[in-house]
């Protein structure tokens, strides 16, 4: 079977969807977000077509703002799959990045997908954190009683905020599944679009809101100081937007701090990896 990969173009949406929706059981959302994929003039979604005519892959290159690229949205039709459909996605992730200069890159899968873990591995990737996924569904919450008063706050404090999460969050800030990691490049970005909020009140940081879908969810990246003042602010926000869920990652070995959300009704979801490696 000969392979080729190129920009898919919005004519093939639809096809591009149909992929995603076999090889997820009709779980993606790739339709959701596809002006966001669509307009990236930087980083393209990539289809592999049969012969050059059937779709039969597709994974989008998003370059960070810290200039490393992260991997994401790779799915292979079922019939195709282990044929060496990704490993022809992936060999193209390392083009791109020659071509633009990246020399990093990453992506995560769950921690038990061990097919997915091992064509990473095959391009020099390995496990750089673990974490779990908690979400709270928002139906028959209550509206908080006192959420505090979480602003954005500029970008010189951010960096100052947020660096000192980095250890507690092993390095990644992370939003709708996006790992990025925890630098100046990045939390100033974060800071432009207004996700990084501070309650003045009792001193507690948050970095808050989504990457996309933000009609599923609320998303806590990162938060500090007052937990409780945190997690109210994410809900009340969460039910004023009318969104289904409030989404957060915690490093796998913080127990203390996914209890913290268990104890607000949170529910562990999902076990997941990041892996990242030199791009070339």
């Amino acid at each position: 079977m000969e392979l080729v990969v190129r920009t898919v173009t919005r004519p093939e949406l639809d096809k591009a969807v149909e992929v995603e929706e076999k090889a997820m059981k009709g779980s993606g959302y790739l339709r959701d977000v596809s002006e966001l994929f669509l307009s990236d003039e930087v980083g393209p979604l990539l289809g592999a077509y049969k012969d050059g005519e059937e779709l039969v892959g597709i994974a989008k290159y998003t370059v960070l703002a810290d200039h490393t690229a992260w991997l994401e949205t790779l799915r292979v039709a079922p019939e195709y799959q282990r044929q060496g459909v990704g490993r022809r996605l992936y060999e193209e992730f390392q083009k791109l990045s020659r071509e633009k200069g990246v020399e990093s890159m990453a992506m995560y899968t769950g921690l038990k997908n061990i097919p997915s873990y091992s064509l990473a591995r095959v391009f020099g990737l390995d496990t750089a954190g673990r974490y779990r996924e908690y979400q709270l569904d928002l139906a028959g919450v209550e509206m908080p009683a006192d959420a505090g008063d979480f602003r954005p706050v500029g970008e010189d404090e951010a960096v100052e905020l947020l660096m000192a999460l980095k250890e507690k969050y092993e390095g990644f800030v992370i939003f709708n599944r996006t790992f990025m990691r925890i630098n100046e490049p990045v939390i100033r970005q974060l800071a432009k679009e207004g996700k990084v909020l501070r309650d003045e009140a009792t001193g507690s940081v948050m970095a808050f809101g989504n990457r996309f879908l933000e009609k599923r969810s609320v998303q806590i990246a990162m938060m500090g100081g007052d937990y409780d003042k945190c997690i109210a602010w994410a809900i009340k926000v969460g039910l004023e937007k009318g969104v289904p869920q409030v989404v957060t990652e915690v490093p796998l070995d913080d127990e203390a701090l996914g209890q913290v959300f268990v104890d607000h009704g949170f529910k562990a979801a999902a076990e997941l990896q990041v892996m990242s490696g030199p791009a070339c």
